[in-house]
Formats: C-alpha cells, sequence, structure tokens
C-alpha cells in the first residue's frame, strides 16, 4: 500500500510522458571539424581556464566562429518570433571549452528540492550566472556574464566591463544601467533595505556605482575592499548585483507615481510589499507568481511556465551569452525541471533514476543504501568532501529573559559541548568517516589544532559540574529546573534540510543525561527562518560553515548574528553596531570586539600578517565564547550522477560556500543518448 501510494505520488509530481519526451527527444548538434575541449585543446591556449573570448579564439583558429542554434528554437526563428542566434548572441559572447567534448541538443535536466527556500540552491547553481565565476580549481576567478574586470592599485575602486550586446532574455539590452538600478534603486533604497548588505558596505560606507558608458561601470569603496570577486564567485554567486531596469521599473516609486495605487489593485499593502513579491535576490519567491514567467534573465535557463508548491520547470534561454568551441550555443540540455520531494521521496526518485544529479541533502546517512543500488546502473555515486555534522547555537539573545539569562552563560554551552558524545556520533551517523571537531571555518592557515579539539571531550561529569555551578538544580524527577524554579525545557525545532532525525534524537539523549530536558519538533526550513528572524527560537542550525575564500568576503559570517536569512542570535546587536548605538540593543564587549575586528578585516590583504592576526583573534573570541558548538568534520557528501550525463566531472567539493555546481560549468552538460 506504501509502495503504491509513493508510485501515486511521483506520477502526480512527474508527468512521465512529458519526461520521456524531453529525456530522449534529444537532437545532434553540426559541429565544426574541430572542437577544442579541456582534454584536447588542439592547441588553444586561453587566458582563462577552460573559456576564452570570440576575439581571442579566433585569434588562434585562424578564422571566424560560424554559430549553430539549438533546435528548440526553430519553429520561432522560421516564424520571425525570434531573430537567428547570430543576432541573439552578444557581438562579444564567452567561447567555452567543453571538459570532453561538443554536446548534442536536448533532454531534460530532472532534479528535486525539498520545497520553496528549502533546499533549492543546487539546482539554481545548475543555471545562475555572475559577473564573475569561480573556475573548478576552485581558486582562479575568471569573468563571466562580465567580459574583464580591473582593481585600481588601492583596490578601492573596480571597473567592471559588460559584453556588448549582450541581452536580456526578452532580448532587451542588458547594460550598466540595469546595475546602477540594482545599487542605487533596490539596495540603497531604505524602504527596500533598510540596512545596506554587508558585502556592499566599507568603512560603514555604502558603495558608490559610476556609470561610465553603456558596458562599462565602477564600484568605488570608502576603503580596500579585497574580498568583492570571492563573494561574487562563491556564496554570493546566488546574488547577482543587476536587475532588469525595463521590468521592474514600472513597480518602483521613483519610476511609476502610481506604483503605490497600483500595487493596492493588485492587493499588496504599498508598492514595497508589491516589489518584494515580484523581485528578491534569493529567486525563490518571485518564482511562484504569473508575474515571473515573463521575468528576464541572464541565466541559462528561464522559467518555461507558472510554479507551484509542486515543480518548477525551466526552459533554455535563447539569449544565452555562450557559445562553445564549436559555436553551438549553450546551454545544451533544453530544459530542466524541479520537483519538490520530502527527503524519503528524494531518495526513491534517485534509485528510481528518476534524479539526474543530486548532493545537497542527500546525507550521509543514506551512503550504504545508494551504493548497494549504484550496480543497477540508474545512477553513479561519488563522495567528495565538503559537509560536516550539523553546528548548534543556542539563541543568548532569547525573548524569554529566563532563557536569554541561561543561554547567555557560557558555562552552559561549554555544559552542552561536554556533554556530546562526537565520537558515538560519528560511527552511528557517519560510519566513523569524519573527525570529531568544534565548528571553525575551513581551509584557513590561522585554525590550530587547540582549536580543533577545544570543548570537544565527552565529559558528562564536568558538564554536570558546569550546570550545578551554575545554580540549575534538578526536581523531583531528577532534571533541571529554571531559576524560576520552572521545569527547563528546550524546544528544539530543527529541519530536516539540515539535520536527520537520529543526529537530533542521539544529542536529545546526551542531554537528557545531563538532566537537560530536550523537546523534538520537525517543521519546515521556511518556519525555521521564520523563527530564527524573530528571535523565536531555542535552538538554530542554519550556519554553512565558511571556508576561506567566503571568510575573506563575508566575513559577517563570523560574527552576531552570523547570518543574514537565518540568524542565530545577536540580530539587535548588530543594528546596534551599524547604527553606532541609535537602534537595537547594546552588545556585549566581546561582541564589540568581533564587529571591530570585522571592519578592519574587510580592508585587510588576504594572508597578510595582519589577517593571520585578526583571524586568530576572532577565532578565540567565537571559541572563548562557544557561540557556535561543533560536532563532526571532513565528511564526504554523496553525490549521485546519471551516467548518461556528459562533460560532467567529479566534484572536488560539495557545499553550498562553493556555490554548489555553478564551478563546474552545467551549462555544458548534455546527455550522450
Amino acid at each position: 500500500m506504501v509502495a503504491d501510494s509513493r508510485r501515486s505520488m511521483r506520477a502526480r509530481l512527474y508527468p512521465v510522458g512529458l519526461a520521456t519526451a524531453l529525456l530522449f527527444g534529444a537532437s545532434g548538434l553540426a559541429s565544426a571539424a574541430t572542437c577544442p575541449t579541456v582534454a584536447d585543446s588542439k592547441g588553444i591556449k586561453t587566458v582563462h581556464p577552460q573559456q576564452a573570448e570570440l576575439a581571442e579564439f579566433e585569434g588562434q583558429l585562424g578564422r571566424k566562429l560560424a554559430f549553430s542554434d539549438n533546435p528548440l528554437f526553430a519553429d520561432r526563428v522560421k516564424a520571425g518570433q525570434l531573430p537567428p542566434v547570430a543576432q541573439r548572441l552578444p557581438a562579444e559572447p564567452m567561447v567555452v571549452l567543453p571538459y570532453q567534448e561538443c554536446g548534442r541538443y536536448g533532454g531534460v535536466l530532472r532534479g528535486t528540492s525539498r520545497a520553496l527556500e528549502s533546499g533549492t540552491s543546487e539546482v539554481l547553481s545548475w543555471r545562475q550566472v555572475n559577473l564573475v565565476r569561480l573556475a573548478d580549481d576552485l581558486a582562479t576567478i575568471v569573468p563571466n556574464v562580465a567580459k574583464s574586470f580591473s582593481w585600481s592599485d588601492d583596490r578601492r575602486t573596480i571597473t567592471f566591463v559588460l559584453r556588448r550586446g549582450h541581452k536580456w532574455s526578452n532580448g532587451v539590452p542588458f547594460t550598466t544601467d540595469d546595475v546602477v538600478f540594482y545599487f542605487d534603486d533596490l539596495i540603497k533604497n531604505k524602504d527596500l533595505h533598510p540596512t545596506v548588505p554587508g558585502v556592499w558596505r566599507v568603512g560603514g560606507k555604502p558603495v558608490e556605482v559610476e556609470k561610465v558608458d553603456a558596458e562599462t561601470f565602477k564600484l568605488h569603496f570608502a576603503g580596500p575592499h579585497p574580498g568583492l570577486l570571492h563573494y561574487l564567485s562563491t556564496g554570493g554567486s546566488f546574488f547577482s548585483p543587476y536587475a532588469p531596469k525595463h521590468f521592474y521599473e514600472k513597480y518602483h516609486i521613483k519610476y511609476n507615481p502610481n506604483a503605490d495605487a497600483d500595487a493596492k489593485a493588485a492587493g499588496a499593502e504599498n508598492w514595497v510589499k508589491r516589489f518584494k513579491q515580484v523581485w528578491d535576490k534569493w529567486g525563490d519567491t518571485e518564482t511562484i507568481n504569473p508575474i515571473a514567467v515573463t521575468r528576464p534573465t541572464l541565466e541559462s535557463h528561464i522559467l518555461e511556465s507558472e510554479a507551484n508548491t509542486q515543480r518548477r520547470a525551466f526552459v533554455a534561454n535563447p539569449y544565452y551569452f555562450k557559445v562553445d568551441s564549436a559555436g553551438n550555443q549553450l546551454p545544451y540540455i533544453s530544459r530542466q525541471l524541479e520537483r519538490f520531494l520530502d527527503k524519503e521521496l528524494q531518495l526513491l526518485a534517485i534509485m528510481n533514476g528518476e534524479i539526474d544529479q543530486k548532493a545537497q541533502g542527500v546525507g550521509l546517512e543514506n551512503y550504504p543504501v545508494l551504493k548497494e543500488n549504484e550496480s543497477k546502473g540508474k545512477f553513479k555515486l561519488t563522495m567528495p568532501p565538503g559537509q560536516n555534522g550539523d553546528p548548534i547555537a543556542f539563541n543568548i539573545t532569547h525573548k524569554d529573559p529566563e532563557l536569554r539569562k541561561i543561554f547567555s552563560d557560557v558555562r552552559w554551552r561549554q555544559a552542552m559541548s561536554l556533554a556530546i558524545n562526537r565520537k558515538e556520533m560519528n560511527e552511528t551517523l557517519w560510519f566513523g568517516l569524519g573527525t570529531p571537531q568544534a565548528s571553525l571555518p575551513l581551509g584557513v592557515p590561522f585554525v590550530t589544532d587547540a582549536n580543533r579539539n577545544y570543548m570537544i571531550d565527552y565529559d558528562p561529569k564536568r558538564a554536570n559540574a558546569l550546570l550545578d555551578e551554575m545554580g540549575l538544580k534538578r526536581g523531583s524527577n531528577n532534571m533541571r529546573m529554571r531559576f524560576d524554579g520552572k521545569p527547563l525545557t528546550i524546544l528544539w525545532e530543527y529541519t530536516s534540510q539540515f539535520a536527520s532525525s537520529g543526529y537530533v534524537q542521539l544529542v536529545q539523549g546526551y542531554w537528557r543525561a545531563v538532566g537537560v530536558e530536550v523537546n523534538l519538533k520537525e517543521i519546515t526550513t521556511q518556519l525555521t527562518r521564520q523563527k530564527a528572524l524573530a528571535g523565536d527560537t531555542d535552538i538554530v542550525m542554519e550556519w554553512d560553515i565558511p571556508y576561506e575564500p567566503n571568510l575573506i568576503s563575508e566575513i559577517e559570517l563570523y560574527t552576531p548574528p552570523y547570518r543574514e536569512g537565518s540568524p542565530l542570535f545577536g540580530t539587535a546587536w548588530r543594528q546596534w553596531h551599524l547604527s553606532k548605538g541609535d537602534k537595537g540593543e547594546e552588545p556585549p564587549a566581546w561582541a564589540k570586539r568581533l564587529y571591530q575586528l570585522e571592519d578592519e578585516w574587510r580592508t585587510t590583504v588576504p594572508r597578510s600578517p595582519r589577517y593571520m592576526e585578526i583571524g586568530r583573534e576572532m577565532v578565540k573570541i567565537n571559541q572563548d565564547n562557544l557561540t557556535i558548538i561543533g560536532t563532526v568534520a571532513n565528511l564526504p557528501g554523496p553525490t549521485v550522477v546519471n551516467p548518461k550525463l556528459a562533460n560532467v566531472r567529479d566534484w572536488t567539493v560539495q557545499h553550498y560556500n562553493y556555490a554548489r555546481t555553478y564551478p563546474f560549468r552545467p551549462d555544458q552538460w548534455y546527455y550522450k543518448e
């Protein structure tokens, strides 16, 4: 009965006829006589790894590159609804060297996420673009939407040059006006953004954008900003600093005096509420309305039909700005389909061969069953590094004064850490593949073994002593009481996106053993974020441990509240800091010091002596206050790929902070048959 209901569910969520037509309706390409690839460059040398500008490529090729179109667009071109491909491409398209070979058009790239705003970054990374990109060596930053970039000597000004003739997916020119609109009318508009996002502030002052001409703009900062490109090419790659002005200005009060009235007519309170419905930097919320189908983008695929709570479908962007080394416009894969499934149904879909690429949220606990089913040939399983056991952060700025008093005492956090049996957790949940470790930035030169081992011993005797020392007495049932005499109970509201039920149940047992009652409740990712933003939660777990490139560019990941969309604690502290004491709540001295170091870090050259000093001090402050409790590090992340999917190289890391698939160029993936 259960199996039948699951089959029924899958049938409703994924129309088999459509899937079959898309997957096997591929068309071959009219490839040029030569096709330089990463595997065989045919003597082509490029300034940037695995890509070239058109003039650079044609100069070595010795001839003009002829462009070929996706047959998907043939009828529209023939009917005059679309220009020929040569007129749709920029005058300066990027030339991509595929990994193995120039591919063939067609097919659907089938993926899955949990729900809107839940586990969607992987599928988004299939189509996402930004001004720059991180190459697959995970170190080299290369041009992407931007044709080129250059810093001033003092790293206060960066100049970007866009591609001449680049167009949005509706054929309207993409120019620096769209960049100026993003900065001056979106992120610096106080109604839409009361505070300019941290990456666009240096020395407390927001970025200034200067339009030079239609393709050239400059960003000016109040001080050096050496981490900007790291941001745009890693965790910040999902947040492109441009928006189609021609599309959004009708919703903006600056350009449309009737925007408020129009918003109310559409059922929104005002133009700000309406604007946030149609524009969202993450890209999930804005796709769930009829307007989204007409929203222009620069991504490889565009929304094909109105999204719903079960699925989103995307189709190739006819104006995408890249071609392969034989002149074929990318992407090869004509469509992308994202289904929203819970974790159990995701696993079933993978084993049934219904998912073409999946890593986010697969979970190491599923490795045995995936390995066992790999032999059936429906997917290939790899185990790249990049995962860590889930971190735990207590809300030390809790609204409940009693819980705040308890959680804000560092002895509480020390006791909770010492009560966790990480060795047992590693063996039970992760097959002994990880390393018990404190929660720390990864791949940074200033973290020591002493840091990694801080407060990770399993020592329930010491944990009990610390709780006793705090005055948390035991009641008649031997469980601890709050200072006001009420039972001390932790409500742990978690989402399976960030923690398995086995994980939270183990920790629940460890904490109960030292007299702390814990009630578990699984809720949606979206709800955990809403509650975290409201400060109405006991524990928050959504902290993607930063690697060095992320720390260089987003040092606020290591200072309260540690995450913008799902804060761990201390949101009011940051408000106080940014407003110079006019708003929010005054932080303790240690948090004030972190903010001072954050401001200095932004202008510090990576790997310099001062960089090392700041890094060591920030680690010490966070560990002395045990702001985030770590469990296990260095875990592999199961990654599945359809064996028929070609030009896919093995991941060298599998992590949100490296932008998921983005460095590995999914726009040149294709199906072999």
